[in-house]
């Protein structure tokens, strides 16, 4: 689990919400995403907790074995693409925020710099 100020989702939640999205799961299969790594969850008292980024990894997990038909074997390699593809888009939206706030001409010179990288379209 990620943290932050959201009411944490029980498997059971995820499971309903899984399920009203149209795909088909038991909480066997989401607890087999836990011991996998797969998914994060927090458990307390036997109970497993998981954030709203959990319980989308969890549709995702589902929508890659059913509709793509992945394996077991290529779902961590997926995931963990997605995990780093995502973390690039944060670290370009940082980026792009911090030449935001550069001075124009500093801006305009990047800018420049950056019309020569090759492969740009």
């Amino acid at each position: 689990m990620q943290g932050g100020d959201a009411v944490p989702l029980t498997l059971q939640d995820i499971v309903e919400q899984t399920r009203a999205a149209g795909l088909e799961i038991s909480e066997t299969e989401v607890r087999s995403y836990v011991s996998e790594n797969w998914v994060l969850a927090e458990v307390r008292e036997d109970t497993y907790y998981f954030d709203e980024a959990d319980a989308a990894r969890v549709k995702l997990i589902v929508e890659l074995k059913r509709d793509m038909a992945v394996n077991d074997e290529a779902v961590p390699v997926i995931l963990n693409l997605l995990d780093q593809l995502y973390g690039m888009r944060e670290v370009l939206e940082d980026i792009g925020l911090a030449v935001e706030r550069l001075p124009p001409s500093l801006r305009r010179e990047l800018e420049d710099c950056l019309a020569r990288v090759p492969g740009k379209s």
